[in-house]
């Protein structure tokens, strides 16, 4: 009886085995296609990628010369600003130099005349001074001052004052000398009337005490 429902379930069995067969097969075949249709797609992609990005660097290189573009016009207009303002700058500093040698040498000329015009007097002084006879030129500065030096000196004063108001022989010389011996004239009667005074005016006690006065200070310039 087994053996008759072994024989009986046999086809029910290889239907089933080839049915799942089949849909072993089928479920492969999908795999199959679905990793195909993955492998296209993965392709595909691939594919894409290297267009994508050969365009993104062309994007990229398009968009940096554009900029470097950009910075070297720039870059040209400040170069170009930069050497107007240098030629701007140098022709004010030709100008300005100019300007100091135009006004150095105007300043020059005037010290050039000016000297020119001193020696020029002085020569015509000079000319004038050796058109005069040596009696009558003139006399320095300098030499007037060592006379009246010599003059204001006591007693050798006096007697280089008479001499060369009587015997000099420059002219203004002697009328200089003549000048100082009318001062020690004008002292001298001024002393003399100062004399008469105390001794005539004055009471004969206050007259002792200022001879007593004029005895101690003659006394106290005495040259031992």
């Amino acid at each position: 009886m087994a053996d008759d429902l072994n024989s009986k379930n046999e086809p029910e069995i290889q239907d089933v085995a080839e049915a799942a067969v089949e849909a072993v097969k089928e479920e492969a075949a999908a795999v199959e296609a679905a990793e195909e249709k993955v492998v296209e797609k993965a392709a595909e992609k691939a594919a894409e990628a290297p267009v994508a990005a050969t365009a993104a660097v062309a994007a990229a290189s398009a968009e940096a010369a554009k900029k470097a573009a950009k910075e070297s016009e720039a870059a040209a207009k400040a170069a170009k600003k930069a050497e107007e303002q240098a030629a701007k700058d140098a022709a004010k500093q030709e100008a300005a130099r100019a300007k100091e040698e135009e006004k150095a040498r105007i300043a020059k000329e005037k010290a050039d005349a000016k000297i020119e015009k001193k020696r020029q007097k002085r020569a015509a002084q000079q000319a004038l001074i050796d058109a005069c006879p040596p009696q009558y030129r003139p006399v320095s500065t300098s030499k007037y001052f060592w006379l009246a030096f010599l003059s204001a000196i006591p007693v050798i004063g006096f007697i280089v004052t008479l001499f060369l108001s009587i015997a000099g022989r420059n002219r203004n010389v002697k009328n200089f000398e003549k000048a100082i011996l009318a001062y020690y004239i004008i002292g001298f009667i001024i002393c003399l009337i100062a004399i008469i005074i105390v001794g005539v005016a004055l009471p004969a006690e206050i007259r002792s005490n200022i001879l007593l006065s004029l005895e101690k200070i003659i006394g106290s310039v005495k040259f031992n």
